[in-house]
């Protein structure tokens, strides 16, 4: 019995490690080069039978920020184009826990490797409700005064009631953002 939890153990660990992968790779393809040619992004979530979010869907994650939002035939990851002036391409996908996220990395390190001047930022903590919000990321000024950013966002439930009642996962969010200046107080 024992061996069979251990396999059962290592088989989730398995899936989870090449999920996160998986949402590496489509943050790559998506919001690193596709985006922020807002038309071909939606074009590759054409071409790759994505459902494209109601409006009244995307108001639920976006509030009254102008935004499209595809849900992807994988098991409940979705993309996300957020419109200016906070322009931004991002993979949301719900976790049971952080995982390792060097398969993002790589492909984080080698985008700004190739555009540069990338500098960390500092890491925000904030609570909205019972959802607490953690963010760290890497930015670059852009000639125009604005900013390109990169981040990776993981918000989970406080209220201890929620979370005996099961909720304890982690929505993951990998983000590629262009701020205007005077978003970032140039």
């Amino acid at each position: 019995m024992l061996m069979l939890l251990a396999l059962l153990a290592d088989t989730n660990a398995t899936d989870f490690d090449q999920r996160l992968t998986r949402m590496a790779t489509l943050y790559e393809q998506v919001c690193l080069k596709t985006f922020p040619d807002d038309k071909a992004v939606a074009a590759l979530m054409t071409a790759r039978n994505a459902r494209e979010l109601t409006p009244g869907e995307v108001k639920v994650t976006m509030n009254n920020d102008p935004a499209r939002g595809w849900e992807l035939n994988d098991g409940g990851a979705t993309l996300w184009i957020e419109f200016p002036p906070y322009h931004a391409c991002s993979v949301r996908w719900n976790a049971p826990r952080i995982g390792d996220l060097s398969a993002y990395r790589a492909i984080a390190d080698k985008y700004e490797s190739a555009t540069g001047g990338y500098f960390p930022i500092q890491p925000y903590d904030g609570d909205t409700g019972d959802i607490h919000i953690h963010a760290t990321g890497e930015q670059r000024k852009l000639p125009t005064k604005g900013a390109e950013s990169l981040f990776i966002f993981d918000q989970h439930i406080t209220d201890p009631k929620r979370r005996e009642a099961g909720e304890t996962g982690v929505v993951m969010r990998f983000v590629h953002q262009f701020a205007p200046p005077q978003a970032i107080g140039n």
